[in-house]
């Protein structure tokens, strides 16, 4: 994985990492990677699969411990998740509104501005189960935006969507920041996708 540029930005940044090295057993799946994100930017982490950009995030959010380096978080800061996938058993009944409301609910307004700003207004009422690929990741990144993220990270995000899809959906990412002022990283692996969306 290689090293971002950091632009000068350390000490500004919201989130940042200096040298982080992370391994599973023998396999070293980070070595040496630095980075920082200040608001209002889009990142991009670009690599093949298996290449260890998950596992970046993960450490960025603090739920993997790298074997070294350090992360440094602005204090109060808030972090939205959208995860690579989410499995939902079809023979359970969840409307996308009652979707929102876990782990705990939310305020109705709350959760209709949430899907206006992802995109998906109309599907409040409809099953999970129901959604188009499309959807359902809007759906995911509405649920993240509930929180008022100063950052929001996507985990390949637009997998399983076709390129059109997929470029909607990074269409929607752009308003997002344009509307929240948030700072985004995201990983791919659609380096043609994302490069029009991305700031770096």
């Amino acid at each position: 994985m290689p090293v971002l540029p950091t632009s000068g930005a350390v000490m500004t940044a919201l989130l940042s990492a200096t040298g982080i090295t992370l391994r599973h057993g023998q396999n070293t799946v980070l070595e040496n990677v630095s980075l920082a994100l200040t608001a209002g930017e889009i990142v991009t982490i670009v690599g093949q699969n298996g290449s260890g950009k998950s596992s970046l995030l993960r450490v960025l959010v603090g739920a993997l411990t790298p074997q070294a380096g350090v992360v440094t978080r602005k204090a109060g800061m808030r972090v939205g998740y959208v995860p690579q996938k989410l499995h939902i058993d079809p023979t359970m009944p969840m409307t996308v509104r009652r979707f929102l409301d876990l782990p705990k609910r939310v305020d109705t307004d709350a959760a209709m501005q949430a899907l206006l700003t992802a995109g998906v207004p109309e599907t409040g009422n409809r099953q999970m189960t129901q959604l188009s690929g499309g959807q359902f990741q809007r759906v995911l990144l509405a649920r993240a935006l509930l929180g008022k993220p100063d950052v929001l990270m996507l985990d390949e995000a637009t997998q399983g969507l076709d390129q059109p899809g997929s470029a909607r959906f990074y269409r929607q990412i752009e308003d997002v920041r344009r509307d929240l002022g948030c700072a985004i990283l995201m990983v791919s692996h659609e380096l043609h996708v994302v490069m029009s969306a991305s700031d770096r």
